[in-house]
């Protein structure tokens, strides 16, 4: 091991090719493919979630407001066996997130119910009995529920109500610089994991002394939580605030937000043909999707960005193309840089249309332990493509190969429960896709 300081570039560096070296040799024979795909019935799939046996998965049809039961035990005869349909509670029922219960009886399934900026409707969560397949509790929460996640035992729900405040003649419009209601976290609380006997507290976000590049302050919009291997935090992300909160589960408290500051690295910020990766973005990060290593020490950030690219007029872009790495009081502890959008280009998929935009726009990531090894998949929305990476050492994820998406626009990942296999919920067209690792 070289001798110096890990802060020092010439040493990280080569610290980080003695680990590139390392990891690399594991995974000389790892094959990484798309095993399956199957074409949602209703052309709709945004979050997917799997049963502890990893034979049945839950997923969202977000403005059909429903939920379909699908079931994977054959990857060569998938079938969808049910329908649970959340208009039955509310009309106006939008699904944003869905998790299983440890005991695979129920899934918890967050929706909106047609809050936008003249309505603070708030939004709620079924429980859904995956036997009868039907809706046997709600609860209600904050404004806009747009993620959440179940401790492992099942106590403990942590939902993130984003309330972003959207035009309702522009889905597309919120104005950050204008909107007046603060998102919330709500923690429902269920005693001795009885999903049916749940209390609800909703906390207030209070990001006044946040710095580090924290933006739009006096509107906290929470956008997706992870909940720590040990169960005790959840981290969640702020996008539209480029921050990330840090929840102190047992004592239902926010304990720190902090800031995330800029990346700056090499892109490709002309759509114009041309693929080359020459000029240098300065950009916020602005992450959507979040999850945690398996020590339990790091959250890993999939930075898309959400803000219009000119929001300020300061020649900082919107979205870092990248992944970052963090310790839970806030310090940067790896950035892949450009890597996503490189990768991507070597295989074909990179998407020059969007090269003025956020490039392959990285979208959501998800860890699981695949062989021994502890693995992390990062969806890149717009490159229609899944890639992945070791962090057996997170300080210095290990990139390991990717595959193309069956369908477009992967939204969710997620790692299927004792299987070796990561699916996709690929948004634009209703398709889940199917990866196997193996060696």
């Amino acid at each position: 091991m070289p001798k110096g300081s890990i802060s020092n570039p010439a040493y990280r560096g080569k610290v980080e090719q003695m680990v590139t070296d390392f990891i690399g040799k594991k995974h000389k024979d790892t094959m990484i493919n798309r095993v399956a795909s199957f074409q949602m019935p209703n052309g709709k799939a945004e979050i997917a979630a799997s049963t502890p046996d990893g034979n049945t998965l839950v997923v969202t049809e977000a403005n059909l407001g429903q939920v379909q039961i699908i079931s994977i035990a054959d990857l060569e005869n998938i079938q969808a066996v049910g329908t649970v349909n959340l208009k039955d509670v509310h009309p106006e029922a939008e699904m944003t997130s869905v998790t299983v219960t440890p005991d695979g009886k129920y899934a918890l399934a967050a929706f909106r119910t047609g809050d936008n900026l003249y309505h603070a409707n708030k939004g709620q969560v079924a429980v859904i009995d995956l036997v009868t397949q039907r809706i046997v509790r709600t609860y209600e929460v904050g404004v806009g529920p747009d993620s959440l996640a179940l401790t492992a035992d099942g106590r403990t729900l942590i939902i993130c109500n984003e309330d972003e405040e959207n035009d309702p003649n522009d889905e597309n419009a919120v104005n950050m610089k204008q909107t007046k209601r603060p998102g919330s976290i709500s923690i429902l609380t269920f005693e001795n994991g009885d999903v049916m006997r749940g209390e609800h507290v909703e906390l207030p976000i209070s990001m006044n002394d946040v710095g580090n590049g924290a933006i739009y302050k006096h509107d906290p919009q929470p956008e997706y939580v992870a909940i720590s291997p040990r169960g005790d935090k959840a981290a969640v992300t702020l996008q539209e605030n480029n921050a990330i909160a840090i929840v102190n589960i047992a004592d239902k408290r926010v304990e720190n937000i902090f800031g995330l500051g800029t990346t700056t690295h090499k892109a490709d910020l002309k759509k114009d043909g041309i693929i080359s990766f020459q000029e240098e973005i300065k950009a916020r990060l602005e992450p959507d999707g979040v999850t945690w290593d398996p020590s339990g020490r790091f959250v890993i950030t999939a930075n898309e960005g959400d803000l219009s690219k000119n929001e300020f007029e300061n020649g900082v872009k919107s979205g870092g193309r990248n992944i970052s790495v963090w310790s839970q009081s806030g310090s940067l502890v790896h950035d892949s840089m450009n890597l996503i959008d490189e990768k991507v280009a070597a295989a074909g998929l990179y998407p020059d249309s969007r090269s003025d935009k956020r490039g392959s726009e990285v979208e959501n990531v998800a860890t699981g332990n695949i062989n021994g090894s502890p693995i992390l998949a990062v969806a890149a929305e717009r490159a229609n493509a899944i890639l992945f990476f070791d962090i057996t050492i997170p300080m210095f994820p290990t990139y390991i190969g990717l595959v193309p998406s069956a369908g477009e626009a992967p939204e969710g990942i997620h790692k299927v429960n004792s299987r070796d296999l990561f699916v996709s919920a690929d948004e634009a067209d209703g398709v889940l896709s199917f990866y196997h690792i193996r060696k």
